[in-house]
């Protein structure tokens, strides 16, 4: 029987439109807010809130169904819980969480499979995070997501998932004897079909195409939500316990800018995303504390320009192949025409090193020549860096060795002339016969450009870069004309940052900072859960999300009073 059938033809809505309207500009954002706390003062007060079109009851209401909310859900359900669920996708097609790579977890039945079996341990990881992060997240939080990361993995092996250990494509401090990157084996396209199961399997109901549009608190508890469905009609869902994991704010210009300075994150998953910050904009009008630190998770594949016909997307090579210039190891520099990073670390880790400074720098200018052109569109750039001295393969010498090489092998970027024509024809990238033709052509201060190339060719041939240490495999000189830069802005698979929670997912208010009554938060929009910039471990934002999923559920139904 096909219960994903019958759960869309329960209630078909139209993702997102009243948050959509509410959340239009930042005077909308100020006015639902206000708006939230009028509506929790009113419910404290004992009155009744505006009547809903209808009213369900359950234990949990779970907003949200990517991969921290499915986790949370089927968690929850399973433990015995009456769960709705409301999702803005249209189907499970939708949420980022079924098509990620795979997370990071400990204590695995995985990793004690694999040969050799593991040493990996939960302090081994706690205390790098926690010093590569200069303990800016919840500790507790952070500790207890690895404690219970092995039952997260261990639910998404009951639902069918198949993994293996496998060391990821960037350089991560956990490889060989530790191993803990969990690399989903099962095929995308069959995912979206085992969660659906899953979710059904344990009675646990799926609202789809249904827009959460704010909390409702009485006294100073949250006792459940108001949703919208598509003919305009509104839903109230009364729950004992609410899990916010509305999956942050990537489809929101607003809350881009107003958390992370920039309207320019192009969403790199289909163009388009369905997260616009529900979740944080409801738990801040009935008072909820928001935590310090905000960031995103970008897209390593990649440069993207709004005027791109073929920006930066899903996979690592469907965009235009010049846009591998803002990442490939070449010179890059802001707005100023002065060079802003080590651009090895763009390359070698574009999710962690290298991705603070592309937003602080956004746009950011690639500087290349026709000799790299040439050597990208005819070798590619493994056997381009590797001729140079580049080794590749082995990660156990940070000092000798080229991490992602590998990764780059084989890839030669043969339409890149065809790509090129097509960044002049969208007005992204631009073409000289000089360095001074092509900074003017790009809008960039011409003697500035001409000092900065000058200068980095002058590390070029010494083979030093006496500015930012890039590796010499990293410096390509720009000499051979005629020139080209692109334009690129950062993409992006999600943002991080949001609702202040406690280790067992709480949200807190912004008055004491005391957890309240029945409301929860998971993944990315848990801003005690993050860092900027990314972890350097890969995996590990998709591990949070199930960790922070799983517990969140199991404290939700302690507090429902639910048992198994």
């Amino acid at each position: 029987m096909d219960t994903s059938n019958l759960m869309l033809d329960r209630r078909t809505l139209v993702a997102g439109a009243a948050a959509a309207a509410a959340l239009a500009g930042t005077a909308g954002i100020a006015h639902a807010a206000e708006a939230g706390k009028a509506s929790a003062s009113q419910d404290g007060d004992g009155k009744t809130p505006a009547k809903a079109d209808a009213t369900e009851t359950c234990d949990v209401v779970v907003c949200g169904c990517g991969a921290s909310g499915f986790m949370a859900a089927y968690t929850a359900a399973k433990d015995g819980a009456k769960v709705i669920v409301v999702e803005k996708g249209q189907d499970m097609t939708a949420p980022n969480g079924v098509w990620v790579s795979g997370p990071f977890a400990v204590g695995t039945d995985v990793l004690q499979n694999k040969e050799g079996g593991t040493t990996l341990t939960v302090d081994d990881v706690f205390t790098h995070v926690m010093n590569y992060t200069h303990w800016t997240p919840n500790p507790a939080l952070a500790r207890r997501c690895l404690e219970e990361s092995h039952n997260a993995v261990a639910n998404l092996e009951e639902i069918g998932y198949e993994f293996k250990e496998a060391d990821f494509r960037f350089a991560t401090p956990f490889h060989g004897e530790k191993g803990g990157f969990h690399l989903i084996t099962t095929p995308i396209d069959d995912r979206p079909g085992l969660w659906t199961d899953a979710l059904a399997s344990v009675g646990a109901e799926v609202l789809f195409s249904t827009t959460m549009t704010s909390l409702v608190k009485t006294g100073d508890a949250v006792t459940g939500i108001m949703a919208t469905a598509s003919d305009g009609s509104t839903l109230q869902i009364d729950a004992k316990a609410v899990i916010i994991a509305t999956g942050g704010y990537l489809g929101n210009e607003d809350l881009q800018e107003r958390f992370l300075h920039t309207r320019d994150l192009n969403v790199a998953r289909g163009g388009t995303s369905l997260c616009t910050g529900d979740g944080i904009v409801a738990a801040e009008g009935i008072g909820a504390a928001l935590e310090k630190t905000f960031g995103y998770c970008p897209c390593e594949y990649g440069g993207t320009n709004d005027k791109a016909s073929r920006p930066a997307k899903q996979d690592k090579f469907d965009q235009n192949y010049a846009f591998k210039f803002g990442y490939y190891g070449n010179l890059l520099v802001d707005a100023e025409g002065k060079r802003f990073l080590n651009e090895g670390l763009l390359c070698d880790y574009p999710m962690s090193y290298g991705s603070e400074q592309t937003l602080h720098n956004n746009p950011w200018y690639a500087i290349v020549d026709q000799t790299y052109v040439d050597a990208m569109t005819n070798e590619g750039l493994y056997a381009y860096m590797t001729s140079r001295g580049a080794v590749a393969g082995d990660q156990d010498d940070p000092n000798t060795n080229w991490f992602i090489g590998n990764y780059f092998k084989d890839r030669v970027l043969d339409n890149l002339p065809a790509d090129i024509e097509e960044g002049l024809a969208e007005g992204w990238l631009w073409k000289g016969d000089t360095i001074e033709e092509v900074a003017e052509a790009a809008g960039l201060p011409v003697d500035t450009v001409v000092a900065t190339v000058e200068r980095y060719n002058g590390y070029c041939e010494t083979g030093v870069d006496e500015e930012f240490g890039a590796s010499p495999w990293y410096l390509s000189s720009v000499k051979d004309g005629p020139f080209y830069i692109t334009q690129n802005f950062q993409s992006a698979w999600s943002t991080f940052g949001g609702l202040r929670i406690d280790d067992q997912c709480r949200v807190l208010d912004a008055d004491k900072y005391l957890p309240i009554e029945g409301l929860y938060c998971v993944g990315t929009e848990a801003g005690s859960l993050y860092y900027s910039p990314y972890y350097d471990i890969p995996g590990y934002c998709y591990g949070l999300c199930i960790d922070s999923g799983y517990i969140a559920a199991t404290e939700a139904c302690a507090f429902a009073g639910v048992t198994a």
